[in-house]
Order: structure tokens, then C-alpha cells, then sequence
């Protein structure tokens, strides 16, 4: 059964990135998402995005991880939870540079980098729902 190795790696690979993923959202959920959003706009203090704009996306965030996550945890549209998922950290790099906060936005761009190489190699996604589909 698990023979191709790369579609074992690959899907070891969508795991660990789906757990990550859902986790951030998930406890974030189980905290409180209105803390986490006013927290997070005011650790946006200095950036020049206007305020209630950075405290209503800070709300979307955990749904969005949390969503994404499960998705990638699942190997469901996978494609598109990756899609998904690298405009997620556009959108936070975005407003992590706008507070020139580089250390933040180089791990994003790990972040992306790793979501980059899983929607590239999408075809190696064998072990998911997904790959159920394509084969029954």
C-alpha cells in the first residue's frame, strides 16, 4: 500500500503543514478569538492599516487557519486549502511589514515557501481524501 514513497512524504508532509495550520486556529478558537483579534491589532499599533480593518481580519484568521488546516489534515480540495493558505500568509506578511517587524515576515515566508512546494507537488497527493476520489 505505501509504496511510492513520495506520495507517503507528501502526505506525511500535508499532514504535519494541516496540524500545524489547524492548531493556530483551533486554539485560538478555544481561547477566544476576540482576544486574539485585539491583541493582534494592538501588536498592530504602528502600522498605518486602518484600525478596525486590522481588528476584523484579526477575527477571520482563526476560522480561516482553522479551516485550512482541517482541509490539509483531511486531503480534501487540497489544491485549493493550499491556495488558501499561501494568500493567508500574503496577507499577513503584508501587514507584518507594514510594522517592519522582519523577524515575523521571515517566518512567513517559511510558512510559504512550504505551502509553495506542497501546491507544486499536489499530484504526489495519493493518501487523502482527495486521492480516494480519483481512484473510485
Amino acid at each position: 500500500m505505501f509504496r511510492d514513497h513520495r506520495a507517503v512524504a507528501y502526505g506525511l508532509m500535508r499532514l504535519a503543514l494541516g496540524v500545524n495550520i489547524f492548531g493556530h486556529g483551533f486554539f485560538r478558537i478555544l481561547t477566544g478569538v476576540g482576544a486574539f483579534a485585539t491583541g493582534m491589532a494592538q501588536g498592530m499599533e504602528k502600522s498605518p492599516l486602518p484600525h478596525g480593518m486590522i481588528l476584523a481580519f484579526g477575527y477571520c484568521i482563526p476560522v480561516i487557519e482553522g479551516s485550512v488546516g482541517l482541509l490539509l489534515i483531511l486531503g480534501l480540495f487540497t489544491r485549493l486549502a493550499l491556495v488558501a493558505g499561501s494568500l493567508l500568509m500574503i496577507a499577513l506578511t503584508f501587514g507584518t511589514t507594514s510594522i517592519q517587524n522582519w523577524n515575523g515576515a521571515g517566518t512567513q515566508l517559511v510558512y510559504s515557501a512550504v505551502f509553495f512546494f506542497m501546491l507544486w507537488l499536489v499530484e504526489q497527493d495519493r493518501y487523502s481524501v482527495d486521492g480516494l476520489r480519483k481512484r473510485g
